[in-house]
């Protein structure tokens, strides 16, 4: 049944689970929003399934759009893989996709992907960013090739390329953090911590700490974004568990303070892959560059 398929129908179907949408998916592509349709009706005839469910505002895979988006980027990772192997004497080519955590993206990955992308312009870098429990499904489900995690997730099945030493740390604005520094984890019951939510492991690690210190925190504060938390600081709204490179200029300057009473908790960013399956040349290749690049950063 699926004889007449070839990529560009897998790549119009993960489009559409990517963007949610069949029209921002035709913009994407360069398409009219009708070759989306017809492309995807098609795929759902092969499939014998639909593959949709279409809601008010966008649409959403169904479980058997779920299975065939596994299976989709399969195909189109191993059509990249095969013309990168023979294409290996020449100028290297492929795709590459890489999920990482927006607040390490922010502060330290574009620099070195500008340098990648200019020594490199026949790989086509794909960033999606995600937590790291999400980061760490998507290898294994090779819905990435790479992901850029804060932690060692200390699974059989991934490997783990330390890249970046760093520290989670307690901060706030300095009066905040004078009065954390006198009170300790009882002060921090009555302030309000900030963070990304549950989903995130700094939050994680912020909420087991104040369970263990019996800390009874008046409210808290969720943002999606790195510099959201850092505004929510500067304006004093509360206290933050946060890796310290993140807020490292704003505690130069002296707008922020680590709160040194609350302790600290070493932090190791680093690249997984899984180990069952070899990258593609593309990914070997970041793979490799990215370790070079942060270790030479710290020598």
């Amino acid at each position: 049944m699926w004889e007449w398929l070839e990529g560009r129908a897998f790549r119009t179907f993960l489009a559409v689970v990517e963007e949610g949408s069949f029209s921002r998916a035709a913009e994407r592509l360069g398409y009219v929003q009708s070759t989306v349709t017809t492309q995807i009706r098609q795929l759902e005839e092969a499939a014998g399934r639909r593959l949709f469910d279409r809601l008010p505002r966008g649409v959403e895979p169904t479980e058997a759009g779920r299975k065939l988006a596994l299976y989709a980027r399969r195909f189109l990772e191993l059509g990249e893989e095969l013309a990168g192997e023979l294409q290996e004497e020449g100028e290297p080519r492929g795709a590459v996709r890489l999920q990482v955590l927006e607040s390490f993206a922010a502060g330290h990955l574009w620099g070195p992907l500008r340098r990648f992308m200019e020594l490199y312009p026949g790989i086509d870098l794909r960033i999606e960013t995600g937590f790291q429990q999400e980061t760490v499904e998507a290898v294994r489900s090779r819905g990435t090739e790479l992901g850029l995690v804060p932690r060692d997730p200390e699974r059989p099945d991934l490997r783990f390329d330390a890249l970046f030493e760093d520290e989670l740390v307690w901060a706030a604005v300095p009066g905040v953090a004078s009065r954390l520094e006198r009170g300790g984890y009882d002060g921090l019951g009555g302030c309000r911590v900030v963070g990304f939510g549950p989903g995130c492991l700094y939050t994680a690690e912020a909420e087991s700490l104040l369970g263990i210190h019996g800390a009874a925190v008046r409210t808290r504060a969720e943002f999606s974004s790195p510099d959201m938390i850092r505004q929510a600081l500067l304006s004093g709204w509360g206290a933050a568990y946060v890796p310290r490179s993140t807020i490292r200029g704003e505690l130069e300057r002296g707008e922020l303070a680590a709160v040194t009473a609350l302790g600290s908790r070493p932090l190791t960013h680093g690249l997984i892959s899984s180990r069952h399956r070899e990258l593609t040349r593309a990914g070997e290749m970041l793979r490799r560059f990215l370790v070079e690049t942060f270790r030479g950063l710290q020598t």
